[in-house]
């Protein structure tokens, strides 16, 4: 029974976050049954609860779904065509007429999650890939679909694309575009490598006997590049500053060997595991470190390496993931928000998202 259905009972205060109450409100809405990103939820009233009958926002007769947002304490945020997942709602209005409503997201597919459809809107070609390409594309960048940190840069800083890239590196990211190029020989090479080793590598070098550990994850690396873009200038900072003090450490305890003409982390065998930079590449400049950590941070086997071997560069990942609002640029707070509140609700921002 909903409290709608017992005359005369009214609730105002507050839920058990701390958030305003009224129900069963002066508002009117539909009844039915509200499908979002393929998350079942049913709607009274114009009330929108989850399964296990937590209020997570409402849906009035126009189709606009509002949302309660306990990160910020706002019962009743609405969402637009940036925040709003597919929709469809199957029901009767609030005048008992029978009602479907369809909202679908600007070029997306209607088959697919939402963080399927944004790593297929970043990734440039994606229908051209192979099974194993899309499989290793899908798997490095789906916690930045679903925390909604890949949308805010693919709309900021550009997408990723094949092209040529020169010095033979696996890819760059423009300064003045934004955009991703990959290297198409270098992706196949980094999906064999992953394969083979999964998202980290010991490889030796031509200096006997070094080797390099390497993160085998390019199209998160390359994000990496992009997010810096958007995170504030003291969250670059506090990035600069722990680089640099790795740097010294690195220097005192690994100094670049006689003959060896680069500038990675280079070490015995029997050093890896006492390593300072999750990989030897990561060493080489801040821009790099950061790219680096952001792409181990991006699945788990490197994630859980990478909070053992670089706690100060996890923590300040997991905060960019669990508070960006915090972390980002002031101009993608409230976006943001928003996003991730509604991520919650159709099942992709969920709270074991970076579990070990």
């Amino acid at each position: 029974m909903a409290i709608d259905d017992i005359e005369g009972c009214v609730f105002r205060g507050i839920d058990s976050s701390g958030m305003e109450l009224d129900l069963p409100g002066v508002r009117v809405g539909p009844d039915g049954t509200l499908k979002y990103n393929g998350v079942v939820l049913t709607v009274i009233n114009g009330r929108i609860a989850t399964q296990d009958h937590r209020l997570v926002g409402e849906f009035d007769d126009d189709g606009e779904v509002y949302v309660r947002d306990r990160e910020i304490k706002e019962p009743r945020r609405k969402l637009d065509e940036h925040t709003q997942l597919n929709s469809y709602f199957e029901g009767n209005r609030s005048d008992g007429s029978a009602w479907t409503h369809e909202f679908g997201r600007p070029l997306y597919r209607k088959n697919l999650s939402y963080s399927d459809n944004e790593i297929i809107r970043y990734f440039d070609d994606f229908d051209k890939l192979n099974t194993p390409q899309k499989q290793y594309v899908m798997e490095s960048m789906r916690l930045w679909a679903s925390c909604g940190l890949l949308q805010i840069v693919r709309k900021s800083e550009g997408v990723a694309q094949f092209g040529n890239v020169r010095h033979g590196a696996a890819g760059v990211t423009g300064v003045r575009h934004g955009n991703v190029t990959l290297d198409k020989e270098e992706f196949e090479k980094e999906i064999m490598l992953y394969k083979r080793f999964g998202p980290l590598a010991v490889i030796a070098i031509r200096l006997q006997p070094y080797v390099e550990v390497r993160v085998n994850l390019v199209v998160s690396h390359e994000f990496g590049h992009q997010l810096e873009f958007v995170l504030s200038q003291a969250s670059q900072t506090l990035i600069t500053e722990l680089y640099e003090k790795h740097k010294a450490k690195s220097g005192r305890y690994y100094p670049l060997p006689n003959g060896y003409e680069g500038y990675a982390e280079v070490l015995t065998p029997q050093q890896v595991h006492q390593r300072v930079f999750i990989s030897g590449y990561a060493r080489t400049s801040m821009h790099e470190y950061w790219a680096e950590c952001v792409a181990a941070f991006s699945v788990k086997d490197s994630r859980k390496m990478l909070k053992e071997l670089d706690p100060g560069a996890y923590a300040i990942l997991r905060d960019v993931v669990t508070n960006p609002a915090k972390m980002i640029r002031p101009v993608f707070r409230e976006q943001i928000m928003d996003l991730q509140t509604s991520l919650r609700i159709g099942g992709e921002y969920t709270e074991d998202l970076i579990a070990d």
